[in-house]
């Protein structure tokens, strides 16, 4: 058996669940605000890293492009290119001029790898800073054979970058060149260009090395510089692996993607440590309210506890029980224990006025039963003017006191009770019979109902109204036969019947007011239907229900649908399976009901 919470245990999970949705809602709030105000803070200081570490970088670009500018305007030294470039053979002052000045140049940039002039005609003199030589290394002479493609696209200064796949490897070498194109001969010919090439720890100077950031500067698909050494010679996509607020920008001289990383670690730990602030906080308030609420609801627990034992002894008949109002409780509990109090006096006292009402009826019964008539005198009487009518032949008054008699048998033993289906029909024969007198011609009847049908059970008397009304509204003043024909079947386990007549018809707004239940209560003529209605809705509950068809000058059809019990739906659904039969008044379809009681 399940068992019932009490008004405490109701209690005290309402109180935490409001208390928990504010703080539930307050905490989504919280850590919305708290992630965008960390997210704003993590593009303002990305945006300010990029822009000092571009603004970095184009300074020292600009300072490797000063240097180159000045030795590019060296008079002597460019006389001595341009003979180069035009094939001149150079003697051996010139040739120790050029490297001289190549040198100065190497010497005179911090971080400088080595320095060369590339001549138009595919001719080249190197300076190697490291090993102090006039000769090109081997990654110096594979860096000057695309210099060409890379000056037909660029101004003035153009830039590359090579990585450890133009070294031995031995080396670990990272460099990029920043190149000056030579002025051209007064001819117009191109001289060449001027190449110096720089540890790519110079740009990684220039990056922003903070605790939890990551930077570097990729030319294409390679990164040339990283504040990390192992990102070196990497793709920008393998660098950025991992948990990273990402944001980029590109230096416009040279094209290289400059990108800064900033570590997640720290914004997930401030967001949980936020988290685990506010669950702390809701935990402890949640336990406050939980203590508070349990104990302000004690008082009213005993209070409520009380009233309820007490209508539990009402319940078991004991109305003496009375409730103590205690000036503790709140008033509202005091008001229903004083209300109780009353209503267990007043019934107690009831109690007592229906026992003495029970027996002042008893004793009226016992008087109205010694005086009232015996049916058997009725019944005897009109079977004696029946007898009377018959010795003078008076046939047709023989067969309509009989049919009386019948219908006043009928309609006073066990009214209100179930009859079977074909008592009821036969009870109809004799209504029709009498009222066909009145009406002063024959109504013929049809009955089309199956024998499995005939001998189910309805209440009494459903039926009569909407007969009298075929009578007295439909065929009244009608010219030619007046024809009835009921009809019954079985539907989905309800009983359908219907009743028609070929009387006058109706017209829609009398139909429409048949169907409205609440203006056919007060429709003077038709209290027999609402009567029907009420008797269904007593009988059968909402189960049961009444529809109304009919065309002015032709036919009125009524449709009574009454739910048939479950056992007995199977039983006459089964015997109607092997077809419908028909009965016509005094064919035998139903009991023939003779007036030998009379």
């Amino acid at each position: 058996m399940k068992r019932e919470r009490s008004f405490q245990r109701k209690l005290l999970p309402i109180i935490l669940l409001l208390a928990a949705v504010p703080l539930f809602l307050f905490s989504i709030v919280a850590l919305v605000s708290l992630r965008s105000i960390l997210v704003d803070r993590y593009e303002e200081q990305v945006e300010s890293d990029l822009g000092q570490s571009e603004k970095l970088m184009n300074i020292t670009l600009d300072r490797y492009e000063a240097v180159l500018d000045a030795a590019a305007s060296d008079e002597e030294f460019l006389d001595t290119a341009k003979k180069a470039a035009q094939g001149q053979e150079l003697a051996g002052e010139d040739q120790e001029a050029l490297y001289r000045q190549l040198e100065r140049l190497a010497r005179q940039s911090s971080g400088a790898a080595g320095a060369a002039l590339l001549l138009e005609n595919g001719g080249a003199f190197f300076f190697d800073q490291p090993d102090q030589t006039p000769k090109g290394s081997e990654w110096m002479e594979a860096a000057a054979g695309d210099w060409r493609e890379q000056a037909d696209k660029a101004g003035d200064f153009f830039y590359s970058s090579l990585s450890g796949e133009a070294f031995s490897e031995e080396d670990d070498k990272h460099v990029f060149g920043v190149f000056r194109r030579l002025p051209a001969s007064p001819e117009g010919r191109q001289t060449g260009a001027l190449a110096l090439w720089l540890d790519a720890e110079v740009l990684r100077d220039t990056l922003a090395g903070e605790r939890g950031i990551k930077s570097f500067v990729s030319d294409g698909e390679v990164i040339i510089a990283a504040t990390e050494s192992e990102d070196m010679g990497e793709s920008p996509a393998r660098a950025s692996r991992g948990d990273y607020y990402i944001q980029s920008v590109i230096q416009q001289d040279t094209g290289w993607k400059i990108t800064e990383l900033y570590s997640l670690e720290r914004y997930h730990y401030t967001l949980f440590s936020q988290l685990a602030f506010e669950v702390l906080i809701g935990v402890a308030v949640m336990a406050v309210l939980g203590a508070a609420a349990y104990l302000m609801s004690v008082p009213m627990v005993r209070a409520v506890r009380g009233i309820a034992a007490a209508m539990a002894a009402a319940r078991e008949g004991d109305y003496s029980v009375r409730v103590e109002e205690n000036p503790k409780s709140p008033y509202e509990l005091n008001t229903i224990a004083t209300g109780f109090n009353s209503l267990a006096e007043q019934t107690e006292r009831l109690i007592r006025q229906l026992k003495q009402t029970a027996e002042e009826q008893k004793n009226a019964e016992l008087q109205a039963l010694e005086a009232q008539i015996d049916p058997h005198f009725l019944y005897n009487t009109l079977d004696t003017i029946n007898w009377k009518a018959i010795e003078k032949d008076e046939m047709e008054i023989s067969e309509m006191v009989g049919a009386l008699a019948d219908i006043l048998r009928y309609s006073v033993i066990n009214a209100g009770e179930e009859s079977p289906i074909r008592s009821e029909l036969y009870w109809l024969r004799q209504y029709v019979l009498l009222q066909q007198e009145k009406l002063g011609k024959e109504i013929q009847v049809t009955e089309e109902v199956p024998e499995g049908i005939l001998n189910m059970k309805i209440h009494k008397l459903l039926l009569q109204p909407f007969v009298e009304n075929s009578i007295r509204h439909g065929f009244r003043g009608k010219e030619g036969e007046c024809c009835l024909k009921i009809r019954m079947t079985l539907e989905g386990g309800m009983l359908h019947i219907q009743l028609e007549d070929n009387g006058r018809g109706m017209a829609g707004t009398d139909l429409d007011r048949l169907e409205d239940e609440d203006r056919t209560r007060t429709w003077t003529g038709h209290v027999g239907v609402e009567n029907v209605r009420k008797r269904l809705r007593l009988y059968y509950s909402d189960k049961a229900y009444l529809r109304f068809e009919s065309q002015e000058g032709v036919f009125t059809r009524v449709h009574i649908y009454i739910p048939v019990p479950e056992g007995e739906v199977d039983v006459h659904e089964d015997r109607d399976r092997g077809g419908r039969g028909g009965h016509t008044q005094g064919d035998g379809g139903a009991d023939t009901q003779t007036q030998s009681g009379l």
